[in-house]
């Protein structure tokens, strides 16, 4: 199988050579302390952030710095501040990032920025983690010298496979694969995919937002960060993230991983979301963009009438649930007159026009 980016196809399977850097960084690794950092970017979730903190400071083998970029109004900034103060007290060794900017790709680029760690765990503010993550989380590593990307399996997620019907409907709008997924994938409609059970340590293109770690050495010696010209809370920001560490890797003959042994539970906090109307249009943009990094040419275009043909069946989705879909193919329709703009990234003017019931606006 193979990833398409803008410089051509990248292998998935690679066997290293046996002096690679990543059997040097091993013996190293035997020797050495590995110090792991965690950023976490948060916005007005000052409830949410304190759960999970208090999750991080039970860890059996704690990481070695937890940094929190935190973009909320100035007024609900001490009940953040009264958060991490909790925790401190325990002995978590927690640096807060102050920021003005409401970007969840901004903010976790100065997260990766201030981190000193050899890997960053990149955790949503709305996870629970296990006592023993971060402890299974560097076994594992040390295990596994070639590794530059983790990421973790969410206990809530299906552990079974999916039904003849999903499987088939998903197969027609091109949301994901009849037979059963053996590696995480990233669909032409630029939705991704993990594999449904995660079984062992699988290979994955992709990895989600709400619990990924990568190796720092590697992402910095490749100049990789979060785009932020996607600098709205929706979907996909880390997708293009994760998926352009695993093109790297694949050209360096690394590896990328979603483990089974690595869960933890994503539990969605409800305590602030962006408004459905205003996050169904960044999803729409986002798709659209990322499809513009990922693809050239009659690439593009193929991958741009396969996020249209997907929106379809999420709208059938919408409509099955009960939920609001009106919003929904109207998102794609705006995309459409605004085609131009999205594929450059010139999102600003665009927030502006339809941002002003976002609750993000000042």
């Amino acid at each position: 199988m193979s990833a398409q980016g803008k410089a051509g196809s990248v292998r998935r399977n690679y066997t290293p050579p046996r002096y690679s850097p990543g059997v040097i960084y091993r013996h190293w690794g035997l020797f050495n302390e590995m110090k792991v950092s965690v950023v976490i970017a948060t916005y007005r979730r000052a409830s949410s952030l304190g759960r999970t903190l208090s999750t991080i400071a039970a860890q059996q083998r704690r990481p070695d710095e937890i940094i929190v970029i935190d973009q909320s109004p100035s007024e609900e900034r001490p009940s953040v501040s009264a958060a991490i103060e909790t925790v401190s007290h325990a002995g978590l060794n927690v640096r807060i990032i102050w920021s003005d900017v409401p970007s969840s790709t901004h903010a976790r680029n100065l997260g990766l920025k201030a981190a000193t760690g050899d890997w960053v765990i990149f955790s949503d503010d709305d996870v629970d983690w296990p006592a023993s993550v971060t402890g299974d989380f560097v076994t594992k590593i040390k295990k596994s010298p070639a590794m530059v990307m983790l990421a973790a399996r969410d206990t809530l997620a299906l552990a079974q496979p999916r039904p003849f019907w999903r499987r088939a409907a998903a197969t027609f709008f091109l949301t994901n694969t009849f037979r059963p997924l053996t590696y995480g994938k990233v669909m032409a409609c630029m939705q991704a995919r993990y594999p449904q059970p995660i079984v062992g340590d699988m290979e994955t293109e992709w990895a989600t937002g709400y619990w990924f770690a990568v190796e720092r050495a590697f992402v910095a010696s490749h100049h990789l960060q979060f785009d932020e010209k996607m600098s709205r809370y929706a979907q996909a920001e880390d997708m293009l993230f994760s998926h352009q560490v695993y093109i790297a890797a694949s050209r360096s003959g690394r590896r990328c991983i979603v483990s089974e042994d690595i869960a933890v539970t994503h539990l969605v906090s409800q305590e602030w979301r962006e408004p459905d109307s205003f996050a169904d249009l960044c999803g729409a943009w986002n798709r659209i963009y990322i499809a513009s990094r990922l693809r050239t040419g009659i690439g593009f275009w193929l991958s741009l009438g396969a996020i249209y043909w997907a929106a379809i069946h999420q709208t059938l989705v919408r409509v099955a649930r009960g939920r609001g879909w009106l919003g929904h193919l109207r998102a794609y329709g705006i995309a459409l007159r605004h085609l131009g703009e999205i594929r450059d990234g010139r999102f600003s003017s665009l927030y502006v026009r339809y941002e002003k019931h976002s609750g993000l606006l000042t």
